[in-house]
């Protein structure tokens, strides 16, 4: 595969399965054994990591993200990537507060024979539940 190529399938998780809702794609950018480690939780399998994309579809049906930097050596592909929504489903048991929520985050994917075999996908979940309100802000120390 080209880097090109590595770089595409990588790109394809966030902005087709994941914003677009194009779950019928996992087993074209999906090994059969794919790991995903994300939020302290391991998903494993296609059959785990389309309910994850699925799962945060549900959570954010206007979610946009945008990939602001890759990076490709040979298999691997990290992606700083922001992503913003207004989260009208569950979120990981937080039920739907109407907030709109910003995320900042970097994935590195691992590829093998042009699909995913293995993604880290790490942003700051605390801030996520902050803007939801589910986790009080911290107050500056004498506030």
């Amino acid at each position: 595969m080209t880097s090109e190529q590595t770089e595409a399938v990588a790109h394809r998780w966030h902005l087709e399965m994941v914003r677009e809702g194009k779950l019928e794609l996992a087993d074209q950018i999906l090994t059969p054994d794919v790991t995903i480690h994300g939020n302290q939780q391991v998903f494993q399998g296609t059959e785990a990591a389309t309910q994850l994309a699925a799962g945060l579809k549900a959570a954010f049906p206007d979610i946009q993200i945008a990939h602001h930097e890759t990076i490709v050596s040979g298999d691997s592909v990290a992606i700083r990537w922001t992503s913003d929504g207004t989260q009208q489903g569950d979120y990981f048991g937080v039920p739907p507060t109407g907030k709109q929520i910003h995320v900042e985050g970097i994935d590195v994917f691992h590829v093998r024979d042009g699909k995913i075999v293995e993604m880290w996908i790490e942003y700051d979940n605390l801030a996520v539940l902050q803007q939801m309100g589910a986790v009080p802000q911290a107050q500056p120390a004498g506030a």
